[in-house]
This record gives structure tokens, sequence and C-alpha cells, in this order.
């Protein structure tokens, strides 16, 4: 009996240590998510201020005044530079957003897992601390009626032995 309750004791700490090692990587899990939540939000932020940009200069470029033919050439140099390093800037956003919002989907999948399988664990844990408790409980039981049994078996033989006694009387 002790051995079987050192061995749930041991089964006990192991389970504890897994659940507090499972704990531990959540928490880790947990912090790459937030830390993967807020790079979205900057590379969306950047992403509109992109692409905000983009249609202000397509308006400039629509509206330069057409009289000077060498301002215009000039200023449609100037302005299609910088819509292709925008549009260079916009695709490397969108890139990196759908990076960190792949990243932060995979993160959100495993923390529900671990989540989950965290808590199966407790329930396991506390059906075992359940059953440890039963189990002492069971061998209390045993160890009194073996007494009461004992206990019994001498009141019958002190019975048997006061009726002798009282018939050769």
């Amino acid at each position: 009996m002790q051995q079987e309750n050192d061995e749930l004791r041991e089964t006990l700490a192991k389970k504890q240590e897994l659940n507090e090692s499972l704990r531990s990587d959540l928490a880790i899990l947990q912090t790459k998510f937030d830390t993967l939540t807020i790079q979205k939000a900057d590379l969306e932020a950047r992403v509109e201020q992109t692409v905000t940009e983009n249609t202000a200069l397509r308006q400039q470029i629509a509206s330069a005044p057409q009289s000077d033919p060498v301002f215009l050439t000039g200023e449609i140099n100037r302005l299609t530079k910088a819509l292709e390093n925008k549009t260079k800037d916009f695709d490397y956003l969108a890139a990196r957003y759908q990076d960190a919002s792949a990243s932060a989907s995979e993160s959100v999948a495993e923390v529900a897992q671990l989540k989950e399988e965290t808590e199966g664990l407790r329930r396991r844990l506390e059906m075992d601390v359940k059953a440890v408790t039963w189990e002492g409980e069971r061998k209390a039981l045993r160890e009194r009626i073996q007494e009461l049994e004992d206990r019994c078996k001498l009141l019958e033989d002190n019975l048997q032995r006061a009726q002798k006694s009282a018939e050769e009387a």
C-alpha cells in the first residue's frame, strides 16, 4: 500500500511539474502573440500612411500645371520616382503584414491548444489527487474492518470459553 501511495505521489509530482512547464510555455507564447499583435498594428498604420501618400502623389500628378512643359516633365519624373518608391514600400509592408498576420494566427492556435492541454492535465491531476485520497481512506477502512473482525473473533472465543466454563460448573 505504501508503495502505491509513493508511486501516486511521484506521478502527482510529475504531473504538477508538467503543468508548470505548460504554463510557462503558455506565458511565453502569450508574450510572443502580444508582440506580434503590436507589430501587426504598426504595419497596418504604415500601410495606411503609404496608401495615403500614394493617393496624394497621384492627385499631385493629376493636378500639375499644364502650362510649363519643362516643369511638367521634371514634376512627372519626380512624382513617378516617388510613386515607385512608395509602391515598393507598400509591397514590402504588405508582405510584412501577411507574415505578421500568419504568425499571429499560428500563435493563437498554439495558445488555444496549450490552454486546452493545460486544462486536460489540470482535470487529470484533480482526478489523481482524488484517487490518492480514496486509496488512503480505503486502506484505513480495511484496517478498521480487520480490527473489528479480530475483536469479534476474540469475543466469540471468550463466549465459547464462558459457555464451556458454565457447562463444566
